[in-house]
Parts: structure tokens; C-alpha cells; sequence
């Protein structure tokens, strides 16, 4: 066998080192290659494997002058086509099969490194049945020659896989440290939430109870039965706002049956001069929907109603289905909203619920024509599971 010159042996050490840097740095990057002008992921992978194992071979061409004795016997063009057919033979059969190894969902649930050992195993044993046929057809029985073609089957094979392991890895650890800070944000939005609907939750019109009290130490002395009703329903609306359970969202049936217990020490108050109905279409009250939401509204139209005006008001609530969601209508026989609504902290607080719980899936519109009313439309139904 005639030995390489010396020129020829540095260029080939020099080729050799840039093969295995560029080869190292594209399996960092395996998954971005040919990412934009590739669109079907299997050729697209295909060709980063085959770009990466013509690098791994060519860097090992110094180690034994394999091509430079090809290129002696059977000229330059026969040996780089002979190294491009060996690399295509790799690609299609050694990284396929390593790929269907990787992919596959019942291999996938073995332990991480079992996972591994098993991908690396099947890229030496592959690389093998390739190599040392080729390389006896090439070189005839020559011991050197098996010898080459085992070790540079287990270092390509080897190499590529332990590096490709270790990105593995890498993402992993990447991806569990990226999930744990991801729900670590999330549990702190949910506080946030929770934070904010507590302090939602716990607004109650201090001028109502102001007023509720002053109304039951009057009627202690006048009327002891109706004081004992109106002190009995403001206990229940403050035990109802006071949230035990915990729970940002309420039925439909309890937060109309707090409304009524609002309307009731209400009438209490005002007598005659308040009237109400509480309409829930069937199989709409075990629906879900922000608690302490229809207690505001209907104080709003109490206030503006009957407090602004001095005279009889009527007040209407009713809960009916609305193509895919639900619609809730608080309407009332006083003046009309106007034209640059300002909704006080009742009213502010109902957009607040409603902007955490239903983000994008409510509308809340004030109505004069042809009725007086505020509209509230939810998207989105929620069935309270408990009753199911």
C-alpha cells in the first residue's frame, strides 16, 4: 500500500478537525437544521443526520488514510462517491432505526437512561452490519481494515449517540426546570386571583348597612317582628359574602336567592314602594357563575331607582339560556342610564369578577330602550359538578 505524502496527511488532519467541530456543534442543533427550507420533518431529519454522520466519517479518515488509499487505487471521484453512498447507507438505516427507537411510545416508557442505553446499543450494532461488510468488500480480509471498521463504527455510532443523549438531557432538565417555574407562576397568579376575589368578595356598600342597622334599631322599637326579619336576612347576606366554602363561583339559584335576600331588606325598609320577580328559566340554576355578582346590580337599581326618585319602582331579575350561554336582565322603572355611564364600586366590582373568572367570554351592556335594564351576557357555562 504506497503511504500518503505528508501535505496530503495535513490536509486531511485539518479537514478532520473541522468535520468534528462542525459535526459536534450540529447535534447541539440537530432539531434547527434545515428547519426554514425543509418543511416534512422525517426529510428534514433525514438530511441533518446525514450532514452529521458525513462529518463524523470524514473526521476519522486520518486515523488509518482509508480515503487517501481509495483515491490511490480507485481515484478521488470513486472514493468521495463511495464515502457519500456509505454515509447515505448510514443515514437511511442507522438513524431511522435509532429514530424509531427514539419515537416510539412503548420504548418510551422505559427509565431515561435504559431509554438511552438502548438508543446507543442500536446505533453500534447497526453501524457494524454496515461497516464491516463494506470494508471487507473494499479491502479484502486485511485485519487492520475489520479492525478500522469496528472502531469506526463504535466511535461514530458511539459519539453520536452519548452526545445526543446528553442534549437529550439537557432539554429535559431544560424543560423540567422551565415547567417548575411555570408552576410556580401559576400558583402565584392563582393567589393574586384568589387575593383579589377575597377582597371583591368582602365589599359590601358600607352606606347599605349603615343604613340596614339604623333601620332595625328603629323598627326594635316599633315593629320587633319585622326588625327580627330584616336582622335575620342581613346576617344571611353577610354570612353569604363571608365565602366559607371558599369558593370564587356560586349557582345561579344561590346568588338569586341572595339577591332576593337584598331585595327583602329592601322592601322591609321601603315598603309599598318596592316591588320585585325573580325569574330562573329551568335547568339554568345549577349553573356557575362569580359569587356577590347580582347582589351589585340589583342595588344599582334599587339606588337609582327608587332612592334617586322617591317613587314605586319595580325591579325585574331573570336568568334565561342565550345561544350557547346564558343571559342575565336586571331591569327597573327609574331613569334611564346615562350617556357617560360611571359604575360605582358595586358595578366596578362585577367587571373585576368577571375579568378574572370569564376573561373574554362576558358582555355587560346598560340598556334604555325599549326597557331600562343591564344585560349580562356569559359565554361560557360551567355546570356545578356536585349536583350532577
Amino acid at each position: 500500500m504506497t503511504e500518503p505524502s505528508t501535505l496530503a496527511l495535513i490536509i486531511l488532519i485539518a479537514v478532520s478537525l473541522v468535520s468534528t467541530l462542525v459535526g459536534l456543534y450540529l447535534l447541539t442543533v440537530f432539531n434547527h437544521i434545515f428547519k426554514k427550507s425543509i418543511k416534512n420533518e422525517i426529510v428534514r431529519k433525514n438530511a441533518a443526520a446525514w450532514l452529521i454522520i458525513l462529518c463524523l466519517s470524514t473526521a476519522l479518515q486520518p486515523m488509518n488514510g482509508s480515503i487517501l488509499t481509495m483515491a490511490a487505487k480507485h481515484g478521488w471521484l470513486l472514493s468521495i462517491g463511495f464515502l457519500l453512498l456509505s454515509v447515505t447507507i448510514s443515514t437511511l438505516l442507522v438513524y431511522n432505526i435509532a429514530r424509531i427507537i427514539e419515537e416510539s411510545p412503548r420504548l418510551k416508557k422505559l427509565p431515561f437512561i435504559q431509554h438511552k442505553l438502548l438508543l446507543l446499543l442500536s446505533l453500534i450494532i447497526t453501524t457494524l452490519l454496515i461497516n464491516i461488510p463494506t470494508n471487507y468488500f473494499l479491502y479484502g480480509r486485511t485485519f487492520d481494515y475489520v479492525k478500522y471498521a469496528i472502531f469506526s463504527s463504535i466511535y461514530v455510532a458511539g459519539a453520536a449517540g452519548l452526545i445526543y443523549t446528553a442534549i437529550n438531557y439537557i432539554a429535559i432538565e431544560r424543560k423540567r426546570k422551565f415547567d417548575e417555574k411555570e408552576l410556580e407562576l401559576s400558583r402565584m397568579r392563582e393567589l393574586k386571583t384568589k387575593a383579589e376575589l377575597d377582597a371583591l368578595h368582602s365589599k359590601v356598600n358600607p352606606h347599605f348597612l349603615y343604613n340596614a342597622l339604623n333601620s332595625i334599631a328603629d323598627l326594635s322599637i316599633t315593629d320587633g317582628k319585622k326588625g327580627r326579619k330584616m336582622t335575620i336576612a342581613l346576617a344571611d347576606l353577610f354570612r353569604y359574602s363571608i365565602n366559607y366554602s371558599d369558593n370564587n363561583f356560586s349557582t345561579i339559584k344561590d346568588e338569586v336567592e341572595m339577591a332576593d335576600v337584598y331585595l327583602q331588606i329592601e322592601k322591609i325598609r321601603f315598603e309599598d314602594n318596592l316591588t320585585y320577580t325573580l325569574n330562573i328559566e329551568d335547568d339554568l340554576a345549577h349553573y356557575l357563575i362569580p359569587r356577590f355578582v347580582l347582589q351589585p346590580l340589583v342595588e344599582n337599581a334599587v339606588k337609582h331607582g327608587l332612592k334617586a326618585t322617591g317613587r314605586m319602582t319595580e325591579i325585574q331579575l331573570e336568568v334565561n339560556k342565550y345561544s350557547d350561554g346564558i343571559v342575565i336582565n336586571i331591569a327597573d322603572n327609574g331613569p334611564d342610564f346615562p350617556d357617560e355611564l360611571l359604575p360605582g364600586y358595586g358595578v366596578k366590582s362585577v367587571y373585576d369578577k368577571m375579568d378574572l373568572l370569564f376573561k373574554d367570554k362576558y358582555e355587560i351592556h346598560f340598556i334604555n330602550k325599549p326597557q331600562k335594564k343591564v344585560s349580562v351576557f356569559i359565554q361560557k357555562l360551567i355546570k356545578d359538578e356536585s349536583t350532577i
